[in-house]
């Protein structure tokens, strides 16, 4: 992107200086072609030259939170239910071994979702339900769940009780889920891990 960001500005730069020079010189006589760049008539040297790169400023983007789901097993997480009390929940399947996350900068927002652990077929499904909330006044809160049921009533279940940022830990035999709120900078990271026991 950055590349890009130079080639577009130094084309852009070469069209101007052109039409520039056209401007000027449009009724003289024809320029001489030169090879090495001469002082102007007032004997300023131009600052910038149509072959010259232009180094963009590096943007940065702060997002206030993120929502983390890191699959520490063999297993694919599969969405299976949400409730969304403020926007909506953002992530989807996540496969084995994964980290995923979703950057967002609302000021508040709450939702929780149910997932079933997937490790194919003939294997025992078990459900985790991750809550997170962020209110107007900057309270955060995070919850988890082990309801083993489909659908979005487990997630409700798990939002509805739901009521602080502590850390916390639930079994449910052979995974175990662990969630943590933790602060980078200026960054709140909603962080939700599933291991296998």
């Amino acid at each position: 992107m950055k590349s890009l960001t130079k080639v577009l500005t130094s084309l852009l730069l070469t069209v101007i200086i052109a039409f520039g020079s056209f401007n000027t010189h449009a009724n003289s006589s024809p320029i001489n072609s030169i090879d090495q760049p001469q002082a102007s008539s007032s004997g300023l040297q131009p600052q910038i030259l149509p072959d010259q790169t232009i180094e963009s400023p590096v943007i940065t983007i702060t997002y206030k939170s993120i929502v983390e789901i890191a699959n520490k097993t063999q297993c694919i997480l599969r969405p299976v239910g949400v409730y969304n009390k403020s926007l909506e929940w953002p992530l989807g399947d996540i496969g084995s071994l994964r980290l995923v996350a979703e950057r967002f900068n609302s000021d508040s927002f709450s939702f929780a979702s149910n997932y079933r652990v997937d490790c194919g077929i003939g294997k025992e499904k078990r459900n985790l339900q991750f809550s997170t909330s962020l209110d107007a006044q900057g309270n955060k809160k995070i919850n988890i769940g082990v309801i083993n049921q489909n659908g979005n009533q487990p997630a409700k279940s798990t939002w509805d009780k739901m009521a602080d940022p502590s850390d916390k830990s639930l079994l449910n035999h052979p995974f175990g889920v662990n969630a943590f709120i933790r602060q980078k900078d200026q960054t709140s990271i909603w962080l939700f891990e599933v291991v296998e026991k």
